[in-house]
């Protein structure tokens, strides 16, 4: 089930809210801390109002700021608060778990409300070392509901949280919640293991905890309410990952073929890539409960990631990058569908064997675009602002290399952007990589960007009537071909492309 938390200031937009998230949540979770008068009596006043109109399951929170509420809030007025608020009908009740003891004098273990209870404890700086040793000793065994929300700061985290779901004693249904990048795994197979239910965010889009997703989101694209213990997990490996589209399109494709798959996107910085691999993915290592189904890597992974492989495809080793994990046995592959990704769309559109093309940019991309174009035939000048990686690229291919200021359209028959100037949401959204009157004579020109599909630079080609790509349909091919390799099912390309589009038309860049 998906719990969506509702925080407002006023009672009335408490209610007009509530009504809001009952379109995509299951339960609510009514925070009164949020209301800009919190004293007890108000709250509880607000809480009988809220009552008399819900349409769904509601459960009840006041919590105080140093357990993630949104004001500070006495003890003996949160006590005064739940002797109140427990008189109701709410259909659960989410007590801190410091107020257990006190809360005894007037409802001993064996009272009926704690079967309604759900008791709490927040960690915003750390998980504990030992999840059920800690459980054990803050939450009571006569309780409905135990949750328990830590920052995950390491993937491990991730992984005692769930072997606290899995092994630990049964006396409450539990609700693991990993607040951070990693915590989305909590967020997304929390209830698949067992969890009583997991927390979108508000009926606003706005996270009131750290990784929070969308109750749409979370049942639309992630299709939470569907997965379970047999769900195969694929993903996205990276930093950021929040801009990607991959979520939408694989996931689209999974539902589309009916398969039990989900694809989970995963902000990992560098410094927690090979313990994500040795915790979450690798099948010798892995300590998560679910099965890894393959992954796909994006910036700044793409050649970090190879000294955790086992392997490299032949594609793989010459492009010298990899953004495709594929699970082969107890062996984990690293391979390349960026280099197919962006030719595929390119010699569909225009010819490319013997003409003369200019490369900008000498990252991943470029190693993807220009070991494509040097085994088509092409003959490829790098530009960028970065010498040494351009250089380094040069020789790895034996193509030319020039200054980014010496780059001429009347030189070239092609140009392929691989920079993300232009980007949306980016520092340089507005710019274009090159300067237009620089354009002239180009035949056509490929930008590898596709948020938004008409750049800064293909505006600029257009005006001057030169034929433009842009990169939406390498980011659908590469990602068919990922698809394909884990699944050993034909992907679905039509489906992929369409959920691209939904998703550029619909989320603001950067989210």
């Amino acid at each position: 089930m998906i719990c969506a938390p509702i925080a407002a200031p006023t009672p009335e937009a408490l209610f007009a809210a509530m009504a809001a998230a009952a379109a995509t949540a299951d339960w609510l979770e009514l925070r009164l801390d949020a209301l800009q008068t919190a004293a007890p009596a108000e709250a509880s006043q607000a809480l009988r109002q809220a009552l008399a109109r819900r349409t769904k399951p509601v459960v009840v929170t006041f919590r105080p700021r140093e357990q993630g509420g949104f004001r500070e809030i006495p003890r003996q007025e949160r006590l005064a608060f739940w002797r109140a608020a427990l008189q109701t009908e709410a259909e659960a009740f989410d007590i801190e778990a410091d107020l257990v003891e006190p809360l005894l004098a007037d409802y001993a273990p064996a009272h009926p409300i704690w079967s309604r209870a759900l008791v709490s404890h927040h960690d915003f700086a750390e998980t504990p070392e030992d999840v059920m040793g800690f459980a054990a000793a803050r939450f009571p065994p006569y309780a409905g509901a135990v949750k328990l929300a830590t920052k995950i700061n390491q993937p491990d985290d991730v992984c005692r949280l769930f072997d606290w779901l899995l092994q630990g004693p049964p006396p409450a249904r539990k609700i693991p919640v990993g607040m951070g990048g990693y915590g989305i795994f909590t967020r997304i197979l929390g209830p698949a293991y067992g969890a009583r239910w997991t927390y979108a965010a508000a009926h606003d889009g706005r996270a009131i905890a750290p990784g929070q997703l969308p109750a749409a989101e979370l049942r639309q694209v992630f299709r939470v309410t569907e997965l379970n213990r047999e769900t195969i997990v694929a993903g996205l490996i990276g930093a950021p990952v929040a801009h990607s589209l991959s979520k939408d399109m694989h996931n689209a494709a999974f539902a589309r073929l009916g398969l039990n798959w989900v694809y989970i996107p995963v902000e990992t910085p560098p410094d927690a890539l090979e313990r994500l691999i040795r915790d979450c993915i690798h099948p010798r290592s892995r300590r998560a409960p679910w099965q890894a189904g393959g992954y796909s890597v994006t910036l700044p992974h793409k050649t970090a990631v190879i000294p955790y492989l086992d392997r490299l495809t032949p594609l793989a080793e010459r492009a010298g990058a990899v953004n495709t994990l594929v699970i082969e046995g107890e062996e984990l592959l690293g391979d390349n569908t960026d280099v197919s990704g962006a030719m595929r769309p390119l010699v569909a559109r225009f010819e490319v064997a013997g003409k003369r093309v200019a490369v900008l940019g000498a990252g991943g991309g470029a190693r993807a675009v220009v070991c494509g174009l040097a085994d088509a035939g092409a003959a490829v000048t790098v530009f960028a602002r970065n010498p040494a990686r351009a250089s380094a690229l040069g020789e790895r291919f034996g193509v030319s290399v020039a200054p980014l200021d010496r780059f001429r359209g009347a030189d070239f028959d092609g140009l392929v952007n691989t920079t993300p100037v232009g980007l949306a949401g980016s520092a340089e959204e507005a710019a274009c990589p090159v300067a237009p009157d620089r354009l002239d004579g180009l035949a056509w020109v490929y930008d590898l960007v596709y948020r938004p599909r008409l750049t800064p630079l293909l505006q600029a080609a257009g005006q001057r009537g030169i034929a433009g790509l842009d990169g939406l349909p390498m980011l659908v091919a590469q990602a068919a071909e990922q698809f394909a390799r884990w699944t050993r099912r034909s992907a679905p390309e039509q489906v992929m492309l369409a959920a691209a589009e939904c998703a550029l038309a619909t989320r603001p860049a950067g989210t």
